[in-house]
């Protein structure tokens, strides 16, 4: 049961960096399009704009699995109850389904980023990312 756990936490992490929002008013795919066209001519400081835009734009979604989550989490010492898995399972497939185009564009995102100097700085600055996620507020289970 816990590898199911940890399997959904994997999945959670994924969808955790992609989706629209209402709060940052740009969705993923125009950050990813910025990126893509613009990118290699930005510093440092915007390509933190954009991923910050990115996490923003993934708030609703990450709270949403974040709660699903917690829902199925044991109590210390006790067994998961399969059958509150299998009901997350299904629920986290509607939320899959909520976002169908988040892999194929986190994965645009990351080539342009890793395409340039700066942006490689950015990707890899996990301690930025935290604490911007901090910042935003976005679940720490996540």
């Amino acid at each position: 049961m816990k590898k199911v756990l940890v399997g959904m936490l994997a999945l959670v992490m994924c969808l955790g960096l992609a989706s629209c929002s209402k709060e940052s008013g740009a969705s993923l795919a125009d950050v990813v399009a910025k990126a893509k066209t613009d990118g290699a001519n930005w510093s440092v400081d915007e390509w933190k704009d954009a991923m910050k835009q990115m996490m923003l734009a993934a708030k609703p979604m990450m709270v949403e699995v974040s709660e699903l989550m917690k829902s199925v989490q044991p109590a210390e010492g006790e067994e998961a109850d399969a059958a509150k898995v299998a009901e997350a399972m299904t629920k986290l497939a509607d939320i899959q389904n909520k976002y169908p185009d988040f892999e194929k564009l986190m994965n645009e995102f990351e080539e342009a980023a890793k395409a340039t100097e700066n942006g490689k700085k950015v990707i890899e600055d996990e301690e930025w990312a935290k604490s911007v996620a901090k910042e935003l507020g976005l679940p720490e289970d996540i």
